[in-house]
């Protein structure tokens, strides 16, 4: 049994309570809950946001996304319009930031209960202005009409509950969730969020 990968296992037993077998039915629901299997690689939680501004044409509200990997595989991930009008992309990515950091504060906590304690918590984001925004205080004066609940981002960055990233924005996984990607892009996504 051990040549056999437990998912491939699990996946043919639902094929066959789908199919030809309803009453196996809860037997599948026990062994899939446990498919998740890291394997001998590092637990690592990753994060990858980004902010479509103004996406919806009705309403003019941005659109959120993020995705949370841990070991390479997706276990978070949301996209949905944002609450407000976000006037600039960069405060359309710093309110998505409190959602996300949110998330990744929480998916942390839940490893570190697990037994798998995060190091470090990056976020990886392809905007440097948001970052600059959440680093700099002096920066916030331009800010000042963002509600205070999105003011939680930079709280939690200097406590060292999460750290932000630079990423480009070819290789920002969220891009699938929003936009019209190419095929190449596509492959690439669905790879490194460990879609196979």
């Amino acid at each position: 049994m051990e040549l056999v990968p437990y998912a491939s296992v699990v996946g043919s037993l639902m094929y066959a309570m789908v199919c030809t077998r309803p009453k196996i039915a809860h037997a599948v629901g026990v062994v899939s809950s446990t498919s998740l299997c890291f394997g001998n690689g590092k637990v690592i939680l990753q994060g990858f946001i980004d902010a479509d501004l103004g996406r919806d044409v009705d309403s003019s509200k941005s659109t959120s996304e993020y995705i949370y990997t841990i070991g390479g595989t997706a276990v978070s991930w949301m996209s949905r319009l944002q609450k407000c009008v976000s006037l600039l992309s960069t405060e359309a990515e710093y309110m998505e930031l409190t959602e996300a950091g949110k998330e990744m504060i929480w998916l942390a906590y839940y490893l570190e209960e697990l037994g798998k304690k995060q190091p470090e918590k990056i976020l990886y984001i392809d905007s440097q202005s948001t970052i600059q925004l959440v680093k700099n205080p002096v920066y916030h004066s331009k800010m000042k009409h963002i509600r205070r609940r999105h003011h939680f981002t930079r709280r939690a960055v200097e406590d060292g509950d999460m750290y932000l990233e630079k990423i480009e924005g070819a290789k920002n996984l969220t891009d699938m969730l929003t936009k019209c990607v190419d095929v190449g892009k596509l492959r690439l996504c669905k790879t490194l969020v460990g879609l196979l």
